[in-house]
């Protein structure tokens, strides 16, 4: 009897999951600007994933033919060629590709440490809470991209250098957002009925809390996403990101500015990935903020 009770509990709890799921997608896709910006994430993904299908990264995009250096868009380069001879159409769907892998990388790193310390330090309050928020304070007191500057003028170029420095300046971000959420989920009934049950601290911030209170979460992942693009371009324009051997649009943008007064496009189509990279995470994630919230949009 007490088996069939259980199994019925848990058919009921996935169908009230499956439920509200729908209500989610529901909502999402009447947002026709959400959808629109799903679907251009979709081309972009895709482009980005399959430009060996379009391209041929060490032909178009490394080798360098200075007999056809700076030719205009045409049929053969649809977006022209650099002051190197390399496609620029070439470099702009690989330069997608770092760009998506950094800031997703990214994304994933500061929002795993914010959710640690934000949930440490929301669960447990008092002296703990003090003390990690105000190591937070201090680096929310300096501009991200001020903040990733130094790191990465510490630590020097390099992929690898350039994730570890934006992830430091969006930890705090998701910290607090982590901890905001927890706060309100943790004086709960079923947060006390784990504690009198006997689970461990880890267990009920990782299995009861967390999962309560993700959706804000979701969607400062996602907009953190566009300004971790932006401040991709940023750095790499600077000369303080990715080297210019490597596709990238914000070097791309570096190389280019010496040449658009006479040669625009070598401005214009990595800024114009740029521009609908960010657009895309941006509407994806208010999309996700008024699905997610329904109260938002009364």
């Amino acid at each position: 009897m007490g088996n069939a009770n259980t199994a019925t509990v848990s058919a009921s709890n996935q169908v009230k999951k499956n439920s509200q799921f729908k209500a989610i997608v529901k909502r999402y896709v009447k947002n026709k600007l959400a959808v629109f910006g799903l679907f251009l994430f979709i081309v972009l993904v895709v482009l980005a994933l399959g430009a060996e299908l379009f391209v041929d990264y060490d032909a178009d995009a490394i080798t360098q033919n200075m007999q056809i250096r700076l030719t205009p868009p045409n049929s053969e380069h649809i977006f022209g060629t650099d002051h190197y001879g390399r496609d620029v159409f070439a470099r702009v769907l690989f330069g997608g590709r770092i760009s998506l892998l950094v800031g997703t990388v990214t994304i994933l790193a500061s929002l795993t440490c914010g959710s640690i310390i934000g949930a440490t330090a929301g669960y447990y309050g008092g002296k703990v809470d003090n003390i990690l928020m105000r190591i937070m304070d201090v680096f929310l007191a300096i501009p991200s991209i001020l903040l990733a500057i130094s790191i990465v003028a510490a630590l020097g170029n390099g992929m690898i250098n350039l994730m570890i420095a934006l992830s430091v300046s969006a930890t705090p971000r998701f910290a607090r957002i982590v901890r905001s959420s927890i706060l309100t989920v943790k004086g709960q009934e079923f947060i006390e009925a784990a504690k009198a049950y006997g689970c461990h601290n880890v267990k009920i911030i990782s299995y009861h809390i967390l999962p309560n209170s993700i959706g804000p979460i979701i969607v400062q992942a996602t907009l953190s996403m566009a300004s971790t693009i932006l401040m991709i371009s940023s750095l790499s324009f600077v000369g303080l990101g990715l080297p210019s051997s490597i596709p990238e649009w914000g070097s791309m943008l570096s190389e280019a500015k010496e040449f658009m007064r006479y040669d625009p496009y070598l401005i214009v189509f990595p800024g114009i990935a740029i521009v609908l990279a960010v657009m895309a995470f941006n509407l994806i994630g208010d999309g996700l903020r008024d699905a997610l919230d329904p109260k938002l949009r009364n």
